[in-house]
């Protein structure tokens, strides 16, 4: 039960790599996060050691989903639009103050 929710929440941030406007909670920001993180960490230490050099394409498949889910968990927590440029700069600076305010109360 609990892997298959791990499972659609990885699935659904692959499916709203476009999606900047929606709204991610807490739970599924980190777990989002973290299997990025190990993912890419893993494919360095199998193919790209190997090579010497990233590809393009998981490059891609790692950095746009990640800001999709930031962005969409500051629109969660409330914070301004601005706050957008911060993670760009430093998207794991900014892992606390995403990962643990919680949702703003909506109507």
């Amino acid at each position: 039960m609990l892997i298959t929710r791990f499972f659609k929440i990885i699935k659904d941030g692959f499916l709203k790599t476009f999606n900047f406007s929606g709204l991610e909670r807490r739970a599924g920001y980190m777990v989002f996060v973290v299997f990025q993180v190990a993912w890419f960490c893993l494919y360095l230490q199998l193919f790209a050691m190997k090579s010497g050099e990233i590809a393009f394409v998981p490059l891609l498949l790692f950095i746009l989903p990640l800001l999709a889910c930031g962005s969409r968990r500051i629109n969660d927590a409330g914070y301004s639009r601005g706050v957008f440029i911060l993670l760009l700069i430093a998207p794991y600076l900014l892992f606390p103050f995403l990962a643990f305010p919680a949702s703003v109360a909506r109507k």
